[in-house]
């Protein structure tokens, strides 16, 4: 085996398929996707110029230069936990920052499990960033990131905990109001045109008649606020819309325009307690709140 055309960063994923006997299994261990395994086994046999796998029916089999690794890459990776454990006690604490990013939106439906999580670990200091500017978790713009998506990237790891639904919504005196005017004449409530591609502008030209008046927000929170002060129609999540009882669902979801609320993080800082804290901590909460919406 040449050490010098091995990349260390690839022993966890040759490790996993080992242990697992799959690319899936692997995928699972490590929080990444089925391809990423592929591509990272593909690239350590090309490089080290050895098949490490024989690929069966019934799942990937070592084969002797396979088990070699194993038994060499246990041993790192036993040195390599050894070293983190060592160096990296303080964060095995419940205590320091932990710095979570999420958008406006969801900050205001998840408060009970932010204000949940800091009751039951109060050493340790929850800062939440809020909005819609991507943060780079590489960077270390924050520890998580709470997000709507449909395509994570598959370099952090992370955990799908919920189907997100986007439904059209007015204040129910608006609708009153309105019950004997023709459509063309009922007032949406609409995002700027750099959010055109969001699921609540696609509802809005789903369904928005021609014609019909408009207000521009630049934001989802102020698109939640003009149609719960009785101004119009808009598109929200259902998290937001079905919380309120002066509020009226005027279409039903649109499955084409479902994501999914994902929790992501860095790997570098998987085992920091802080982190496995919330995870485990928020997992719940936060399907316990969105169960059942739309």
């Amino acid at each position: 085996m040449n050490a010098q055309k091995l990349d260390w960063s690839d022993v966890p994923f040759v490790l996993a398929v080992c242990e697992s006997g799959s690319l899936s299994g692997a995928a699972r261990q490590l929080g990444v996707n089925h391809s990423t395994v592929f591509r990272r086994i593909e690239g350590v046999e090309t490089r080290l110029g050895v098949t490490l796998f024989e690929r069966l029916s019934h799942g990937y089999v070592m084969t002797a230069a396979g088990e070699h690794f194993f038994r060499n890459g246990l041993q790192l990776r036993d040195g390599m936990n050894s070293i983190e454990r060592e160096l990296g006690g303080q964060d095995l604490r419940l205590e320091g920052a932990l710095t979570v990013t999420t958008t406006d939106s969801l900050l205001h439906c998840l408060a009970p499990v932010f204000k949940d999580f800091q009751r039951k670990y109060p050493d340790i200091e929850l800062r939440l960033l809020s909005g819609t500017r991507p943060l780079d978790l590489m960077q270390r713009d924050a520890d998580i990131a709470l997000r709507p998506t449909s395509a994570p990237p598959e370099h952090w790891i992370g955990r799908n905990l919920s189907k997100l639904a986007y439904a059209a919504y007015a204040q129910k005196d608006y609708l009153h109001i309105v019950q004997d005017r023709p459509t063309s004449e009922h007032r949406w409530i609409r995002l700027n045109d750099s959010l055109n591609q969001s699921p609540m502008s696609q509802i809005t030209l789903l369904h928005k008649t021609e014609g019909a008046p408009v207000t521009i927000s630049s934001s989802l929170m102020g698109v939640f606020e003009l149609v719960r002060g009785g101004l119009g129609i808009g598109a929200l999540p259902c998290y937001l819309g079905e919380a309120y009882a002066d509020l009226v669902r005027v279409h039903d979801p649109e499955e084409t325009f479902d994501s999914n609320l994902w929790m992501l993080a860095h790997p570098d800082i998987r085992r920091s307690a802080r982190v496995h804290a919330f995870f485990e901590f928020a997992t719940v909460r936060i399907r316990e709140v969105l169960s059942g919406i739309c």
